[in-house]
């Protein structure tokens, strides 16, 4: 029975491959079936001009806190 889900497994395993990964049969299932969920939320991001080169969360960035020695 045809249904109206795109298939994104053509997507997915080019994406895989482009990373040079190797996941087992159960990961890429879960990735194929995650990957039309992840889709739009991703566009999302873009969608709002006025945000597109704004940081989407927030940044943790890690400064040495650098300590004089003491002798």
């Amino acid at each position: 029975m045809p249904t109206n889900e795109p298939d994104h497994s053509a997507v997915v395993d080019a994406m895989i491959a482009a990373a040079g990964l190797s996941p087992s049969v159960t990961e890429r299932e879960g990735l194929i079936a995650t990957y039309g969920g992840f889709k739009p939320l991703v566009e999302a991001l873009y969608a709002v001009p006025e945000a597109r080169y704004e940081v989407p969360a927030l940044v943790f960035q890690a400064a040495p806190k650098l300590t004089p020695w003491r002798a």
